[in-house]
């Protein structure tokens, strides 16, 4: 297991040195790929950002705003699929250990006509995990329980996976914990910690709203897969709170992951 600090995609268009920020805590970036990112930085930019980054670990969470990985307009499809694969070549430049993905799932909008939406977000990400040869996850967002996401297991290689959003889960989720957990205990490749009054996505740092860490840290020692920690927190200073969490909630003693740097 890794851990890596959120760096938001409009923080790298303000200024590229906004990364030491994270790294200076000790620990790897989840880099947040935005279309005006994909449009404004060059393959020297983001090489750039890895030689920041070091040693650490890099993962990438591929833009979402506008794409539908399922979408029945043509052009829609067209344009998230050269997206992702924009993201595909980004992430080869950064040596990503994982991209996580939207899925564009939303049971309002998409169950109406769930078969065919699901059938061409299938092909989308089989040819996403083609392309990079690496692990790709695939992040629960509107879901009520695991059933898409398991949908997508069972029809995806091993190479795929799913990234458990605990914020997400804080908000939408309808089913206990340890059901999403069960679930994919062997195929969790990333986690996105952060946490929420269970009102709005606010990414707050950990243990500042209602979502159950104790239980989550529980059920983390049954998890088979190895996978990597992402604390999403939109600021630096938030990212150092949730560390700051993390020793509080000593999950059983076991500390060797937080950055000794902190």
């Amino acid at each position: 297991m890794e851990i890596v600090g959120h760096l938001p995609g409009r923080e790298l268009l303000r200024e590229i040195s906004s990364v030491e920020e994270i790294v200076s805590l000790g620990m790897g970036v989840e880099v947040q790929l935005t279309s005006e990112l994909l449009d404004t930085f060059t393959f020297k930019d983001f090489g750039l950002l890895k030689e920041k980054v070091g040693d650490r670990p890099i993962t990438v969470h591929a833009p979402f705003l506008d794409l539908n990985p399922g979408a029945s307009d043509s052009y829609v499809l067209e344009a998230t699929r050269r997206r992702f694969s924009e993201t595909v070549s980004v992430s080869k430049v950064l040596g990503a250990k994982v991209i996580v993905f939207h899925t564009g799932y939303h049971p309002q909008k998409v169950d109406p006509f769930y078969n065919s939406w699901f059938k061409r977000a299938v092909e989308t990400f089989r040819l996403v995990s083609e392309e990079f040869g690496g692990r790709i996850a695939l992040e629960n967002v509107f879901d009520p329980t695991p059933e898409n996401l398991m949908n997508f297991m069972r029809e995806l290689p091993p190479s795929v996976g799913v990234c458990i959003d605990t914020g997400h889960l804080n908000l939408f989720s309808k089913v206990p914990l340890s059901d999403w957990i069960g679930a994919f205990k062997g195929r969790i490749y990333e986690f996105h910690v952060h946490d929420n009054c269970g009102g709005s996505d606010e990414h707050a740092p950990l243990g500042s709203g209602t979502f159950n860490f104790g239980e989550f840290f529980d059920l983390l020692e049954t998890v088979e897969a190895d996978y990597i920690f992402n604390l999403e927190n939109k600021r630096a200073s938030d990212i150092e709170k949730s560390l700051e969490a993390l020793r509080r909630f000593k999950w059983k003693g076991r500390l060797e992951f937080i950055p000794t740097k902190f």
